[in-house]
């Protein structure tokens, strides 16, 4: 390490410790200046006691008084889930397992949770007091060795049941307290009961830290709301952030204190396969969604819908990936080596921040701001370093310390993404431009710059062995320091969503509650809502009618034999593309047929696989009888996954484009750049005047003269054999399930109708193609009129593409929609159809 970033790391240090003995804080709620008052023997209440200044007082234990003497204002009752409420008169309502050996004890007639088993009331255990002076004072009394544990993030391999595995004993006894629920598909009362089995194990020891699980946002087992880009289509902040209240409500009861969101990275560049994930390309509207959305998870309601701040119902929001991913080079994901950079042509880098810092750091609600962050995979990639060193978000100066930590003055969470310490070598490998460095050093690095966290991670080892690489570097009193620094921010959260006070979950209420009939009406109307209509020809599809159901016919589609990150390779298949159970609901369904002999490749048991060839597609006598034709298909999906890597192809191990049509796509047009803009650095031979040498160049990630590979390329048959073979009398109408944007020239002309949804139910696409619901949901993001378009555009600018005109000459551009009387002008279209704001409103402290 240079000894000029030592020393200027030393004097960073020397100003973590002053700044760690100066935070102030109000009360509970960080946006409220009143102080509320906790119960003393003469029955007024008073919490945090703080300096003229606003600092926050550190307090001595109180000692303790006889339990059950005096005047009790403390009732227990013990529930049918192995744990134990304690009703406190007028104050909090704490919960504990009679199991882990846990003791209660009593000051001011209240009762309290003796968490660290001294016999004495530690203001961390004090629910009376702040969450933050709370937090301040377990970080200052815990050991080295249960602070680096609180650092770690686990990784993907928890597996949830109703008790505990070895893995998971050993992750907690090693100090973690942040557990990711990975299994979406397991039950939510299974969900609960893991939860319940982890507290009573996290309250058994020292100092009874609780543990907050976490989850990516799911589509199974809880109430079926629409994805980011979905809710972005409804063009309502409303709609996301009542899904986001309902998500809170439901987690929550799972057991989850923290989502993994939402994804806010400014979809810019259209080829991207992860835009489903976000609020769509535009700065404003990704703003404003990203806002509500935050406010509906983190803060608290009474039935009123009045904002409580943090509270018992809400969850920590981690958004993410700071600073933006969305400016990936030809679309290629930086999970995989080949796409590990952003790029900035446009010169647009602070666009990018947009929904972060005018949004997720802005909020309405009490709570103020996003309590966590994620940092992006890429680098942000200039060969004059215009955005700081090339490597990675979580070990750039730049983009953490100087933007996130400096300019913006954030003093939340900071979690890198997973597997970013991790060496080459390994399955989640995504440490850019670090790989020189050992894992310690790769931990104190991203320490040095301000992230507190590292996602995917189960053993404490490295982050020890970084801590001696400080104790080195800037010594003991430093680096204890900075360690402190993060714990507090850790600790903070949890007590943020009151899991201190009570972690445990009432396994009858999840029954209940979760995935409900009451939430999935909510959920399905939101989705409704987002479902957008380009075209409609003739009004093809209008409001429904009472009669019989129409006749529809709904063409199979295949799916080659594909490899997966994780688990079996998934076999070829041909399947109907809705469940049709749910199609028979609104229409009599009449598709193809498999034949029964099968000619594709033997499986390893011998036995013939499903071929393309094996479809026999309905008849014409059959399709006689039909009103229209109704094809269900999936956007283009370019070959790769998010590890191996996406616009790369391993067969040639050459890089290849990738595409938003079906069709073939070969990138040789003028605007497909011959040279990319990034590339890591790679050894080449090079023969001169003395001698063949090996020498370091940047990669050339060109694709240019590539073809695209499609692996759901016969969708666009299922689309043309719909349009060719119905009756003359009849319609044909495509419904696209899209990731992402979608180049619909190829069939535009030959369908009377196109209707799209972003990762929502198929219901909801039924229920507006069979006119049972006018649609009146907008593009989040422009479909582009061709692929030079999209090869033109730059990735770091939103909405800089020529959109698709149709036969009916409307404009398949960001804001466009039609409902049964035409092109949609309402408010919202008035509010966000401007041009794309450029800059951010926060310039920072």
């Amino acid at each position: 390490m240079k000894s000029g970033f030592k020393k200027g790391l030393s004097l960073l240090m020397v100003l973590v410790m002053i700044l760690s003995l100066s935070v102030g804080c109000s009360d509970k709620n960080s946006n409220d200046d009143t102080q509320s008052t906790s119960e003393s023997t003469t029955g007024s209440i008073e919490t945090t006691e703080e300096t003229n200044d606003g600092a926050i007082v550190m307090k001595e234990p109180i000692p303790v008084e006889e339990w059950g003497s005096g005047t009790v204002k403390w009732s227990e009752e013990d529930t049918d889930f192995g744990f134990t409420l304690v009703n406190n008169d007028g104050g909090e309502t704490i919960g504990y397992s009679k199991e882990s050996g846990l003791k209660l004890i009593q000051v001011d007639g209240f009762a309290f949770k003796d968490l660290n088993a001294n016999n004495m009331l530690d203001q961390y255990e004090d629910w009376r007091e702040s969450d933050e002076a709370r937090a301040m004072n377990l970080a200052s009394i815990l050991p080295v060795e249960n602070i680096a544990g609180l650092m770690l993030y686990s990784a993907h391999v928890f597996a949830i049941g109703e008790t505990l595995d070895e893995a998971q004993l050993a992750f907690l006894d090693a100090g973690g307290r942040s557990v990711l629920n990975a299994a979406s598909a397991a039950a939510p009362e299974t969900g609960a009961l893991w939860n319940n089995a982890m507290q009573v194990y996290a309250e058994k020891t020292p100092f009874g830290i609780p543990v907050n699980t976490s989850s990516d946002p799911r589509d199974v087992g809880i109430s079926a709301w629409p994805s980011n880009l979905a809710l972005a289509a409804t063009f309502d902040p409303q709609v996301a952030k009542d899904s986001a209240m309902t998500i809170s409500q439901e987690y929550r009861l799972i057991g989850i204190g923290t989502l993994l969101g939402p994804q806010i990275d400014l979809a810019s560049e259209a080829r991207w396969v992860r835009i489903q994930g976000t609020f769509g390309e535009d700065p404003a509207l990704s703003r404003d969604m990203t806002a509500s959305y935050v406010d509906g998870i983190q803060s608290s309601y009474d039935a009123s819908g009045n904002d409580l701040g943090w509270g018992k119902d809400s969850m920590n929001a981690m958004i993410k990936h700071w600073p933006g991913d969305g400016a990936a080079e030809g679309g290629r994901e930086s999970h995989a080596l080949v796409g590990n950079s952003a790029v900035y042509p446009g010169g647009q880098f602070e666009t990018s921040l947009i929904p972060f810092v005018d949004g997720g750091l802005k909020l309405e609600g009490k709570t103020g701001e996003a309590s966590s962050i994620m940092s992006s995979y890429s680098i942000a990639y200039d060969e004059d370093e215009a955005y700081g060193e090339l490597i990675g978000s979580a070990y750039s100066e730049y983009k953490i310390k100087d933007l996130l930590r400096g300019q913006y003055g954030y003093e939340g969470v900071i979690c890198t993404d997973w597997g970013v310490i991790n060496d080459p070598e390994e399955f989640i490998h995504t440490s850019w431009g670090a790989e020189d460095m050992t894992k310690a050093e790769r931990v104190y690095r991203v320490l040095t710059v301000g992230v507190d966290q590292f996602g995917g991670h189960n053993s404490n080892v490295e982050i020890l062995e970084a801590y001696d690489i400080g104790v080195a570097d800037i010594g003991e009193e430093a680096m204890r320091a900075r360690f402190e620094e993060s714990a507090v921010r850790l600790l903070k959260n949890i007590f943020n969503v009151n899991l201190f006070d009570n972690a445990y979950i009432d396994v009858d209420e999840t029954k209940e509650v979760v995935g409900s009939d009451a939430l999935n009406a909510k959920g399905f109307d939101a989705a409704l809502k987002s479902v957008v209509m380009l075209k409609n020809k003739d009004n093809t599809i209008k409001a429904a009618t009472e009669g019989e159901k129409p006749t529809v016919y709904i063409p199979m589609l295949y799916r080659p034999a594909a490899a997966s990150d994780f688990g079996a390779p998934t076999p070829a298949k041909w399947f109907l593309p809705v469940d049709l159970e749910v199609a028979s609901e609104y229409f009599n369904v009449v598709t193809d047929t498999v034949n029964a002999t099968l000619t594709g490749e033997a499986d390893a048991d011998g036995n013939a696989t499903i071929a393309y060839a094996d479809i026999k597609r309905a008849s014409a006598k059959e399709l006689a009888g039909c009103d229209f034709s109704l094809a269900v298909v999936d956007g283009p999906m370019n070959a790769g996954s998010m590890f191996a890597g996406y616009g790369f192809d391993p067969a040639t191990q050459s890089y290849v484009p990738m595409t938003l049509q079906y069709g073939k796509y070969t990138a040789d047009s003028e605007f497909v750049r011959k040279e990319s803009i990034s590339g890591s650095m790679i050894e080449e031979k090079q023969d001169s005047v003395y001698g063949t040498q090996t020498v370091e160049v940047k990669e050339n990630r060109s694709y240019f003269g590539k073809d695209a590979i499609i692996t759901n390329a016969t969708d666009l048959d299922a689309i043309e054999y719909a349009a060719a073979n119905m009756p003359e009398s009849a319609k044909t109408i495509v419904a696209i399930r899209a990731q992402r944007p979608v180049i619909v020239s190829e069939f535009e002309n030959d369908v009377d109708a196109i209707i799209v949804g972003f990762g929502i139910k198929d219901k909801a696409l039924l229920e507006v193609a069979a006119g049972k619901y006018e649609p009146s949901g907008l593009l989040p993001v422009q479909f582009p009129k061709d692929m030079e378009t999209v090869e033109q555009q730059f990735e770091d600018v939103p909405r800089d593409m020529v959109s698709y005109t149709d036969s009916e000459g409307n404009i398949y551009d960001f804001a466009f929609g039609l409902n049964w009387a035409g092109v949609i002008d309402d408010a919202r279209t008035a509010k966000y159809g401007v041009a794309p704001l450029v800059t951010p409103t926060n310039t920072g402290k």
